[in-house]
C-alpha cells in the first residue's frame, strides 16, 4: 500500500506502514468505536513483534485473551521472533475520496505493554474457554471450550 508520506508516520521506532496497514500511529488517546459508510474505528489490542527473520509486524485483535496468546506463541519461535508487545489500540478503516480506496490505520495508544504481568495465566485460561471448534473466532464467556 502507497500513502503520500505522513508526519504523524515519522519519529516513533514502530510507525510507518506494513503491508496490511497504510499508516502505524502512536497516540496519547484512542478514539471512540465508530460506524459509518465511509469510516470504522474498532477499539482493540495490537500485538507487535519483530526479529532477524521478520520485519516489524502488527496484528490486531478484538480481545486481549487472544492477543496476549498469539504475542506469546509467537516469541515461542525464538529464531524468527525475538520480541513482542501487546497494546490496547484501534483499528481505523476510513475511505479516501483523492486516493479514492479504504486507507487502513492502526492507532496504538502509547504506554507500557500489557503483556508479560503476573495475571496472564488468567487471560489464557479464558482464551481457552473462549475457543470452540465450530467458531473460528474467539467468544468471551463460552464456556464449551475445546473438547479432546
Amino acid at each position: 500500500m502507497s500513502v503520500p508520506t505522513c508526519p504523524e508516520c515519522s519519529g516513533w521506532a514502530y510507525s510507518g506502514s506494513q503491508e496490511n496497514y497504510d499508516h502505524i500511529h502512536e497516540v496519547k488517546t484512542l478514539s471512540p468505536a465508530k460506524r459509518t459508510d465511509g469510516h470504522i474505528v474498532r477499539r482493540g489490542y495490537a500485538v507487535g513483534m519483530s526479529g532477524p527473520a521478520i520485519d516489524q509486524l502488527w496484528v490486531f485483535f478484538d480481545y486481549i485473551e487472544p492477543a496476549l496468546v498469539f504475542g506469546r506463541a509467537g516469541r515461542m519461535s525464538i529464531a524468527e521472533i525475538s520480541g513482542y508487545g501487546v497494546y490496547e489500540a484501534a483499528q481505523e478503516l476510513r475511505f479516501d475520496r483523492r486516493l479514492r480506496r479504504d486507507v487502513h490505520t492502526l492507532h496504538v495508544l502509547d504506554g507500557d505493554s500489557l503483556d508479560r504481568h503476573t495475571d496472564e495465566a488468567v487471560a489464557f485460561t479464558r482464551w481457552v474457554a473462549g475457543c470452540d471448534p465450530k467458531h473460528s473466532h474467539f467468544q468471551p464467556g463460552h464456556q464449551g471450550g475445546h473438547r479432546s
